[in-house]
């Protein structure tokens, strides 16, 4: 057996569904989220962060930034 996640535009996916349930395949319907990627302020921003630029001291983890605040 082989798994697959593949997003069906919502207006094919009635066609879609029909069609592999007559192939005999097995569909589990999971909302899964899709993994988000930073855009570049937000990766320049983090980075920055990181470097301490903007704030007193560079973050070495989230816990010690959090209570420095």
């Amino acid at each position: 057996m082989e798994t697959i996640i593949i997003d069906i535009p919502e207006n094919k996916s009635s066609l879609v569904k029909s069609l592999l349930k007559e192939l005999g395949v097995t569909i589990h319907e999971k909302n899964i989220e899709k993994v988000r990627i930073p855009n570049e302020l937000t990766r320049k921003t983090i980075e920055d962060a990181h470097k301490g630029i903007g704030i007193s001291e560079p973050i070495k983890d989230i816990k010690s930034f959090l209570g420095s605040l």
